[in-house]
């Protein structure tokens, strides 16, 4: 049982090592491995409860990186623009008025973005997202010699540059991360993008002066 137990313990600690090394939620793990939700994963990383069966099986699996399409599928969960898009879209908004930022995390965002230009759906940029693992953005901030960002900052870099894709696809416009977004991306625009007609560019100011910089 002593044995037992300590095995499940360790478990735990994994679980949270990865939760924060990827910057991922318990929700989120919740949802990916089939958990009642996430204060059952708060007693599996304090190793009070064990999951059993199907879970163990696929909490095992996501720990040992082969559950990525079901976990990435879990944070965009719902309809419209997924939650995290939209708050990493809004921080990043906030973070280009400042020119270092758009040097250097901008630049990251920058080369995302042109690698989803390919995708021309809504639809398609989640089906892109469920297929990257969780050092897809890594590689490609080395590419662009910004590697020295943790996960969880890559994720959000990740998330805003899915999230102007987003943007880009349901209002047919074109943005430039490496400016400044506040006068190219009125704040209403980073929201519920699911429906509705592209705003004509002439009709920007107004909706900028009315979300507010």
């Amino acid at each position: 049982m002593h044995r037992f137990r300590s095995h499940w313990q360790e478990l735990g600690q994994r679980l949270r090592d990865f939760r924060f090394l990827y910057g991922v939620t318990q929700t989120e793990i919740a949802r990916s491995v089939g958990a009642a939700g996430p204060s059952a994963v708060a007693q599996w990383e304090r190793g009070t409860t064990v999951p059993d069966g199907i879970r163990r099986e696929r909490l095992v699996e996501l720990l040992e990186g082969r559950r990525w399409p079901e976990l990435r599928a879990a944070a965009i969960a719902g309809h419209g623009l997924p939650g995290s898009w939209e708050r990493s879209g809004r921080w990043y908004r906030r973070a280009s008025r400042e020119r270092p930022m758009r040097e250097t995390v901008g630049g990251v965002v920058a080369a995302i973005l042109g690698d989803l230009q390919a995708v021309t759906s809504t639809a398609s940029l989640r089906r892109s997202y469920c297929e990257h693992d969780g050092d897809w953005a890594g590689t490609i901030a080395e590419r662009c010699g910004r590697g020295g960002q943790g996960r969880p900052e890559l994720r959000r870099l990740e998330d805003a540059a899915y999230a102007l894709r987003w943007v880009e696809l349901a209002r047919d416009v074109r943005l430039d991360p490496c400016r400044s977004l506040v006068h190219q991306l009125p704040v209403s625009f980073v929201g519920d993008t699911s429906t509705g007609p592209a705003v004509p560019v002439r009709s920007r100011r107004a909706d900028l002066l009315k979300g507010g910089a």
